[in-house]
């Protein structure tokens, strides 16, 4: 997934790609490095959080490159136009992942478990993200440009330029989110318990050891027959041993023993012991998690009406919360179990989120600070249509390493990357369709008029992005 990423980023900028790439590269170096500094044990929610990371690395520098082509097409020189684009796209990057990074310190703070994995994994990787995009990548397409080794660029073009009413088809796009959101709620509420996987109803541990190494694929073929093919499986080796532990369901113990006996007589398998565990553990992690998701949401709510405004930070809000409980409504329609691996993919969804929603903000933001002629329909709309190409680009990139981890990553990573791309997809959705009409209505709502939104933007433009200000 990651090779295919670099081969479309490289093909569709070119040189600037390979510079991204590059970045990327180092991105991952350097997360890798601190990972194994702290000594991590990388579990799916901190793979959740590097695959996030990957995302935010490409989107800056996807809105870097677009901001130079937009640059470029005003007829100005490569050296100015690349020391612009850098200058404007600043304030989307930095805005975008100082919210996510509130996020993961709280998530850091109050979560425990694989969601702390998580967190640590996506803030190192935010912190990198930031140093490769603004540093790195700059200072070396920069000495290319500077020093005449690259006279010119060229970049493809596939999404033109458009025109659309976004903001026109936003109570549509509304009531259809309400009616998925409403028949999501619906099958949750039918489902019950069934919701919830072993992490959260408690189970079965069977521990088996057998003298050679262990074929977790053959385990997972015999318990196919049963159902449990799926079923949470950790290796260990002991002494010239393996061992490996199988969870599941409560009192499905014996059935899980005799079909492994009876299934792959010739591995030599021992039973070592079995026992029932309960859903206390799982319960807390999931109630620290969504204690430390509240605190985030928080945390966003002030730095987004501080940097923005505040119909800026409840449409990001409501964006957000329709991201997480679309991905879980869409979940229950498949019958699919929520784990703690899904909350882990959960929270990358909100990560993604809010990513998506601020760089959207930023154009608008930029729009009416700009003193530019129209409705704030009209700008918002102008606005939105602009960050489009980088939108699909974004998400489309980071959307092939969760496909790959779908197709190729076997049982257990099916469901966790399903989840992240329910997300991926619906965050885009909503970025465009969701968060920006909610600006609008609220704004409305309290009596406020177009003269007091743009004075109150601008003011905090002037202070969003110094870079730009010089």
């Amino acid at each position: 997934g990651l090779a295919i990423t670099l081969v479309c980023v490289a093909v569709y900028y070119k040189i600037p790609g390979l510079i991204a790439n590059l970045a990327l590269i180092i991105n991952l170096i350097l997360l890798v490095g601190a990972l194994t500094l702290f000594h991590f044990v990388l579990t799916l929610p901190g793979i959740a959080g590097i695959i996030l990371t990957i995302g935010l690395s490409v989107d800056a520098n996807v809105l870097i490159y677009e901001r130079l082509r937009e640059e470029m097409a005003l007829g100005k020189s490569l050296k100015v136009a690349l020391n612009t684009a850098y200058e404007k796209a600043f304030s989307s990057i930095f805005d975008a992942n100082v919210t996510t990074l509130i996020t993961a310190a709280i998530l850091f703070w109050k979560a425990s478990g694989p969601v702390k994995g998580f967190a640590i994994s996506l803030s190192l990787g935010i912190l990198a993200s930031l140093f490769t995009a603004l540093i790195v990548g700059r200072n070396c397409l920069g000495w290319l440009v500077d020093t005449g080794r690259v006279k010119r660029i060229s970049m493809l073009h596939l999404i033109s330029a458009q025109n659309i009413n976004f903001l026109g088809k936003g109570f549509i796009a509304c009531m259809c989110s309400l009616a998925l959101l409403l028949a999501g709620a619906f099958a949750f509420y039918k489902r019950g318990e069934r919701n919830f996987g072993v992490d959260f109803r408690g189970g079965d541990l069977i521990t088996l050891s057998a003298p050679g190494k262990i074929d977790i694929g053959q385990v997972r073929g015999a318990l196919k027959p049963i159902g449990l093919a799926d079923a949470s499986i950790q290796e260990s080796t002991q002494v010239g041993r393996s061992y490996i532990t199988i969870r599941t369901p409560l009192n499905t113990s014996d059935k899980v023993e005799n079909q492994v006996m009876q299934t792959l007589p010739s591995s030599g398998f021992r039973v070592e012991g079995s026992e029932r565990v309960g859903a206390l553990v799982g319960g807390e992690l999931a109630k620290n998690s969504l204690i430390a998701l509240g605190l985030g949401i928080l945390g966003i709510l002030i730095f987004v009406t501080f940097r923005f405004q505040l119909s800026f930070a409840v449409g990001a809000i409501v964006a957000l919360l329709h991201d997480v409980l679309m991905t879980v409504g869409v979940f229950a329609l498949f019958g699919r179990e929520l784990t703690l691996t899904i909350v882990g993919a959960v929270l990358t969804v909100a990560g993604y989120s809010i990513n998506d929603t601020i760089v959207v903000y930023d154009r608008i933001r930029e729009g009416l600070a700009s003193g530019r002629r129209g409705t704030i329909e009209e700008i918002m709309n102008s606005s939105i249509n602009q960050t489009l190409s980088r939108t699909i680009l974004t998400s489309t990139v980071t959307l092939i390493p969760i496909l790959c981890l779908f197709l190729f990553g076997g049982a257990v990573l099916r469901d966790f990357s399903l989840a992240i791309i329910i997300g991926v997809v619906v965050g885009t959705y909503s970025s465009i369709f969701i968060a920006s009409p909610i600006v609008l209505w609220w704004t409305r709502a309290r009596g406020g008029g177009a003269t007091a939104l743009r004075r109150e933007v601008t003011q905090k433009a002037a202070a969003a992005n110094p870079l730009a200000q010089r």
